[in-house]
């Protein structure tokens, strides 16, 4: 009897670690998974909020390019409104 009880317990502690493999080579592939998810989202978010700060640098350029242009139309009213004086005078 005591070696019939004892394979029992033999099989029942091998059926246990079998259980324990399966579930962590499981909990492994869910989270080496769940990494490769996280790492591929992670990286289109980073690539939206590049594309939008480029959109933006690109908006700022253009309102630099036009500041400039108006710079240089208001540069040379003024040097027309100076030499009109000086003329004048």
């Amino acid at each position: 009897m005591t070696l019939v009880r004892s394979k029992r317990r033999e099989v029942a502690l091998e059926g246990l670690q079998e259980q324990h493999k399966t579930f962590f080579r499981v909990l492994k592939y869910i989270f080496a998974f769940s990494l490769f998810t996280g790492l591929i989202l992670g990286a289109y978010q980073l690539n939206l909020r590049t594309a939008e700060m480029l959109r933006q640098v690109e908006m700022y350029r253009e309102g630099l390019s036009n500041l400039r242009q108006h710079n240089e139309v208001l540069d040379v009213q003024i040097a027309k409104l100076v030499l009109g004086r000086d003329v004048i005078n």
